[in-house]
C-alpha cells in the first residue's frame, strides 16, 4: 500500500504535487495509462512495450517502482521540496 511522504512544489507557480512511496495501486489498475496521466511519456512507452512482450505480466511489477519513478521525474523537472521553497 502506498503512503504519502510529502509534497513537491512547482518552481514557478508553487503548485503542490503529492508524492507517495510503496506499491502503486492506480498503476496496477491502469498500467501505462497511469504514466501518461502523470506526464511520463517515455515510461508509458516502456511499460506498454514491456506489457506487449510479456503478455501483460510486467504490469504486476511496474507498480513496485512507479511512485519512485514519479518522484525522480518531478525532481528532474525542477520541482522543489518544502525546505527549498522557504529559501
Amino acid at each position: 500500500m502506498s503512503k504519502q511522504i510529502g509534497k513537491l512544489y512547482h518552481p514557478v507557480n508553487n503548485f503542490a504535487v503529492d508524492v507517495y512511496e510503496g506499491y502503486s495501486w492506480p498503476c496496477l489498475c491502469l498500467g501505462c495509462f497511469w504514466y501518461l496521466y502523470k506526464g511520463m511519456v517515455l515510461w508509458a512507452v516502456i511499460a506498454f512495450l514491456a506489457a506487449c512482450c510479456t503478455f501483460g505480466i510486467s504490469w504486476i511489477f511496474f507498480p513496485f517502482f512507479a511512485n519512485k519513478q514519479h518522484h525522480d521525474y518531478l525532481l528532474k523537472k525542477g520541482y522543489l521540496t518544502g525546505e527549498q521553497t522557504k529559501r
